[in-house]
């Protein structure tokens, strides 16, 4: 049985013209093998992809802060999350190419986290509750409308492993994000160091179907499983075997390693209950040729192991 491969999002800039770029990122993933694919995330960071997304920010460059109450914008047809996912899809189409879609969205903790530490406006402090609701209805607009055309929704997340709110505050707010979502074509990416307690809170939330973890970097993860517990709640695992944070060929994760990993997870919890795997986290700040070779020792894993 071969695993099937996918990517968490992003990729290294390809090329300067944004449309070329997605084209570009497409075709890299297909054509090494990827069989769920990304847009590339080739416009900007993942925070500022939904910055034309909702009312009630002040947008610098990067920085984001907010100004006033957080609402949806009117015509979401044409915000930057949108707008690239549509280019994507365009190209697929017109190349004929079968991979499914798999688009990252930024989650309402980690955005509105984020952009309420410059400032919080109206919302007072990052402790608002109302805060994180707001933005997660923003959320739920475009991960809705990129679900009609049946492709996949990952809400990234990585401010719940950095404790950007406690565990038991999470289940609201991305419940809210992910209402209405078809489960088994909705995740949750979380890298980083997990504890029991927010492994936990993830297991419990609704209308998702896929918890991706990080378990190259953070090798402790793994003990965190099992299969009983994930039996339970009905969940699969993306595994994330690739590290990312690598500045020479030295620190990549070669295939035989993330077989490894592979074979760790699936003694925990069982093959069935692993929906693919994939690099811990993005590539955005990777150097293209490591990126590239990320991904090739990730398809070459996926071919060699026999689970």
């Amino acid at each position: 049985m071969r695993l099937k491969t996918t990517v968490i999002g992003s990729l290294p800039r390809l090329h300067e013209d944004l449309k070329k770029a997605i084209r570009l990122a497409v075709d890299l993933q297909v054509e090494t093998g990827i069989d769920i694919i990304s847009d590339g995330e080739q416009r900007t960071d993942m925070l500022s992809y939904l910055s034309n997304s909702m009312q009630g920010l002040k947008v610098d460059g990067e920085r984001i802060s907010i100004t006033g109450r957080i609402r949806p914008v009117e015509n979401m047809e044409e915000s930057f999350r949108i707008v690239d996912f549509l280019e994507a899809r365009k190209h697929i189409v017109e190349k004929g190419y079968s991979n499914r879609l798999k688009i990252g969205v930024s989650g309402p903790i980690t955005f509105g986290f984020s952009a309420a530490l410059r400032n919080a406006g109206p919302y007072g402090n990052v402790r608002n509750t109302e805060l994180y609701n707001d933005v997660a209805l923003v959320v739920n607009r475009i991960a809705r409308l990129i679900q009609s055309y049946d492709c996949l929704i990952q809400i990234d997340e990585p401010g719940v492993s950095a404790g950007f709110l406690d565990p038991e505050r999470l289940r609201e707010p991305i419940e809210i994000a992910v209402e209405g979502l078809e489960p088994s074509l909705t995740g949750i990416h979380v890298c980083g160091k997990l504890n029991a307690k927010m492994l936990k809170s993830l297991s419990f939330l609704k209308n998702i179907g896929i918890l991706s973890l990080e378990f190259a970097g953070t090798p402790g993860n793994i003990d965190l499983l099992s299969r009983s517990f994930f039996e339970n709640c009905s969940k699969k695992i993306g595994v994330g075997c690739m590290r990312v944070n690598v500045l020479s060929r030295d620190g990549l994760t070669a295939p035989e390693d993330a077989m490894e990993i592979i074979r760790r997870v699936v003694s925990k919890i069982g093959v069935e209950n692993v929906a693919y795997i994939h690099p811990d986290c993005g590539l955005r700040k990777t150097e293209h040729d490591l990126a590239l070779l990320i991904l090739r020792n990730l398809v070459d894993a996926s071919k060699e192991l026999n689970v």
